[in-house]
């Protein structure tokens, strides 16, 4: 178990007011709005804010297919879980990246963990901003299954909950989140399925690794045709179909859209 958080060097100047308005105005909400500062926002492209989970009690290929919690990009566009998306008014943006600045470059998230008895298979929580002179980021395993040990630091959940409430504004507006690019995967089936279906002659099943786990990201025509044919696991509960190739290889499958930085 670890807890690693990354520090480059000093805000500029305009970064530091922004920090400073934050830990003068912030009241810990989430979505408040901030007092007015220059606005700072990364290269396109590059996420604002990143909220992801790895590990736990997951197999190889959901782990695969798993997507960031909450992607935020410096125009506002939120992304959650890779299937909705919505956009965050730029008030909400300037509070959103101040309060993650506040929280991740304070001295209190520079703190080594308290000590604290392993958990197996415990997710890993990271959450990373983009700041003007580099990211800022914090790795946490067992970071909910060790909230009332306080074994990491306040500022940490402060700032994972702030992206936890953007979630759930982005995910209760149910639009969905639409892209011309696919993460295609697919398992060895265990047993047998009770219902197998034929794979889509237009999708290339991908070869598959030492340990069977097939996987590719693909675009055009041939993202086009998995969106078309093959069913996708929206909710990540893990329920994908069976499918027989036409060289008889048994199958399950599932999809996702891929994130704009990925």
């Amino acid at each position: 178990m670890h807890h690693r958080l990354s520090r480059r060097g000093l805000f500029a100047a305009s970064a530091a007011a922004l920090v400073a308005s934050a830990l003068g105005a912030c009241d810990g909400t989430p979505l408040a709005s901030a007092t007015p500062v220059p606005t700072l926002r990364p290269p396109d492209g590059t996420p604002l804010a990143v909220w992801e989970l790895t590990g736990g009690l997951v197999g190889t290929a959901m782990l695969a297919l798993r997507a960031p919690r909450l992607v935020v990009f410096g125009d506002g566009d939120a992304i959650a879980d890779a299937a909705y998306r919505s956009r965050l008014d730029p008030d909400a943006l300037q509070s959103l990246a101040a309060g993650l600045l506040a929280d991740l470059g304070s001295s209190d998230a520079q703190k080594p963990r308290s000590a604290a008895p392993t958990i197996l298979n415990a997710p890993v929580t990271r959450v990373s901003t983009w700041s003007p002179s580099g990211p800022l980021a914090f790795t946490a395993e067992g970071f909910d299954e060790l909230k009332t040990d306080h074994v990491y630091a306040d500022v940490l959940y402060n700032a994972r909950d702030r992206l936890a409430a953007v979630h759930k504004s982005v995910a209760a507006t149910a639009q969905p989140y639409l892209a011309d690019r696919v993460r295609l995967v697919a398992m060895p089936v265990d047993g047998e399925p009770a219902t197998v279906n034929p794979w889509p002659a237009d999708v290339k099943l991908p070869a598959p690794d030492a340990g069977g786990l097939r996987k590719a990201d693909l675009s055009g025509e041939d993202a086009r045709a998995v969106v078309r044919t093959l069913t996708r696991d929206l909710d990540q509960r893990g329920a994908w179909p069976a499918y027989t190739s036409a060289s008889g290889d048994t199958v399950r499958a599932s999809w996702r859209y891929l994130l704009p930085n990925e």
